[in-house]
């Protein structure tokens, strides 16, 4: 299970990926707080999904907060953004650090909890 949960997650990613760099791509733009609230929610969704299926340690979430980053910049460069939205980097970031924290907290009270089959450390990298 856990395999083809990873495979779904890279397959959403590579699809949440593309429609980040269409030109002008759907955006809550006017409302700043809602934009955030929503780039928050889903990168701690893709952080949750991840976490759950590859384990919570430091080493899976490097990569998603390196996407996080270079998504808003490939946004930039191919959708024809005026500027990197570094409002939303923060956001995509934040998401990220809730998602890990919550696994971490989660499988601490567990003991290791259903998040991996590892003790945890959460300096793993």
């Amino acid at each position: 299970m856990r395999q083809i949960g990873l495979i779904l997650g890279c397959i959403a990613l590579i699809v949440l990926s593309a429609v980040y760099c269409l030109p002008n791509h759907p955006s809550a733009g006017n409302a700043s707080t809602l934009d955030a609230a929503v780039h928050i929610g889903l990168f701690a969704g893709i952080g949750l999904w991840f976490g759950w299926f590859a384990g919570h340690r430091a080493r899976v979430f490097l990569p998603l907060f390196a996407l996080a980053a270079l998504l808003e910049v490939a946004q930039w460069r191919l959708g024809h953004f005026p500027h990197v939205e570094w409002r939303d980097i923060a956001a995509n970031e934040a998401g990220l650090g809730l998602s890990w924290l919550l696994l971490w907290r989660r499988a601490s009270s567990d003991g290791g909890g259903a998040a991996s089959d590892e003790p945890v450390d959460p300096a793993d990298g």
